[in-house]
């Protein structure tokens, strides 16, 4: 039997721990470890999972203050074999998503395995717009085996947003003999994005890998999110400054650092093909792209502060921008909502609940419960896509029961 392991890399999170600890131990698959890396938090973390009293679950704490990467690094020397997934302490996995990835690997034979994710934004979340939205599936429910080659491919030349489409360390499930070929000279993580960074170190180590259009792991944004402080203009800002100060890995040089997706996911690439060159030649990154989405999906919180990296980087890269209107375009707000939160293959296909907290939903056990049954309804008219909801009956309904299309 595979062995599964959950690692939960938090700091000071104590009021989201809980219950993402909570989604991880509905699992009826026996082979399965939770590893709970407390980078020496100040809160009640130890508490927290010391209340649970379950085997599975495994408490480390380096004893220090470490980076967010160092966390990551930290947390992964403590797994021997068998499949990794790595989630945030405001993340979450569905009841029973280890026997549903199980039976994935069994029937073709991959080392990877992603899904499309379920969000959540929890009722803290700064923006008080969006708080409490939760996706939590789509149409497509089928199993699709990609091509590393092709999907690198397509997000380097921003195609797919950021590296969600790619074999994912988080949130998506990588065996320890894949991750060990990452390795060079006792360190995996050399980005201090390492969700994108490890997307990439799988992708150029595998052939195929398996992605799910059901959802396995549910991603949660809450008030203490790094993308929530640096991205959103009614964030504090207090989480993003601490991951900068703390940060102990150089950003690449020919990058600057701001709040972007897209210059976030060309720096990890750039530093993965620092170590592993040979593997990684035969990609480029499209860099007028990159820099024209970067201001399409900044907002009012980032934008000078992109359009100011941008012009930065067009000298370096020698991208024409002043010839192109196109880098020029203001950004779209609602643009950036949905790319930050609704990322699907099929945007139009995307079912959620836009105020989960009205029907009861207040944290991430809730919303992966509710998903994972609201799914198991999928054949009923209710997901049926909206163009075909022909019958006004069936609109009332979906209205009144709170639940609508996410478009």
């Amino acid at each position: 039997m595979e062995k599964y392991t959950v690692i939960i890399p938090t700091r000071d999170r104590a009021e989201t721990l809980e219950s993402t600890i909570r989604t991880c131990l509905r699992q009826t698959y026996e082979n399965f470890e939770i590893i709970v890396s407390d980078n020496f938090s100040n809160d009640n973390t130890k508490e927290i999972v010391e209340k649970f009293h379950d085997p599975r679950i495994r408490y480390i704490n380096p004893g220090y203050r470490l980076s967010m990467s160092g966390n990551f690094e930290f947390a992964l020397g403590h797994v021997q074999d068998g499949f990794v997934m790595f989630i945030g302490s405001d993340d979450g996995i569905m009841p029973d998503a280890i026997k549903y990835v199980d039976s994935i690997v069994k029937k073709y034979k991959v080392d990877a395995v992603s899904c499309q994710q379920a969000t959540y934004v929890w009722p803290n979340f700064p923006d008080k717009t969006i708080a409490g939205r939760l996706v939590f599936g789509g149409i497509r429910n089928d199993i699709e085996i990609r091509s590393s080659n092709e999907w690198i491919s397509k997000v380097l030349s921003f195609e797919s947003f950021y590296c969600f489409d790619l074999p994912n360390l988080y949130c998506g499930f990588v065996h320890k003999r894949i991750i060990d070929k990452a390795y060079q000279d006792g360190r995996y993580f050399r980005s201090i994005t390492p969700d994108a960074y490890s997307a990439f170190a799988t992708a150029i180590f595998v052939e195929n890998y398996a992605f799910s259009f059901r959802p396995f792991s549910i991603a949660g944004a809450s008030m203490k999110s790094n993308g929530a402080s640096s991205l959103h203009q009614s964030g504090d800002g207090k989480e993003s400054n601490k991951f900068y100060a703390e940060n102990d890995i150089d950003f690449h040089e020919e990058f600057v650092s701001c709040p972007s997706f897209e210059f976030s996911c060309a720096e990890a690439f750039a530093q993965l093909a620092k170590v592993f060159p040979e593997r990684c030649t035969a990609y480029k990154i499209d860099y007028k792209k990159m820099l024209q989405n970067a201001v399409k999906n900044s907002n009012e919180r980032t934008v000078d502060e992109v359009k100011s990296a941008v012009e930065i980087m067009a000298s370096r890269f020698l991208v024409d921008i002043n010839s192109d209107s196109g880098i020029n375009i203001r950004f779209d707000l609602v643009r950036k909502l949905k790319n930050l939160f609704y990322v699907m293959s099929d945007p139009l296909g995307a079912i959620g609940i836009k105020s989960s907290y009205l029907c009861g939903i207040n944290d991430i056990n809730d919303a992966a419960l509710a998903s994972h049954l609201l799914m198991s309804r999928r054949g009923s008219p209710i997901f049926v896509r909206k163009m075909i909801f022909i019958s006004s009956y069936f609109n009332k309904l979906i209205r009144l029961l709170g639940l609508r299309k996410i478009t």
